[in-house]
């Protein structure tokens, strides 16, 4: 028995290290973050390439402000940096509703559903949510 929990718990490290390690996860820089998002958009909304351009240069701009206020809350204020967060989010998505057509503004406004579905589930899973 012993030696069954000590290698399910041995499985279970490499897991989580392998995980960990994978490559896109976690905090990557502003221009990686922005390219990530222009190409999911373009292929997800079919933009042509002057919208993906825009898109890129609004997500680098949120990315790079993003950063910033991380780096920025020494004082580990979570709520103010939440707000902050939904603040650039918001701006953004504004920005990037500006250069659609109102085909792919249609889809865009389902994506951004979605993601406010995903984070306000995570939010209640970690015990937070509706504040």
């Amino acid at each position: 028995m012993k030696k069954v929990f000590l290698l399910m718990t041995m499985l279970l490290g490499v897991a989580s290290f392998s995980i960990a390690q994978q490559p896109g996860r976690g905090f990557s820089n502003p221009e990686e973050s922005a390219k990530r998002t222009a190409e999911r958009l373009e292929k997800e909304l079919k933009l042509t390439a002057a919208q993906k351009d825009s898109v890129y240069a609004y997500s680098l701009a949120q990315s790079k402000a993003m950063q910033q206020a991380f780096q920025g809350n020494k004082d580990g204020d979570r709520e103010q940096l939440g707000k902050k967060m939904r603040e650039l989010r918001t701006q953004t998505d504004e920005k990037i509703l500006s250069v659609l057509d109102s085909d792919q503004k249609k889809a865009y406004n389902k994506l951004i559903e979605g993601r406010a579905n995903r984070m306000r589930a995570a939010g209640n899973r970690r015990g937070g949510g509706n504040r």
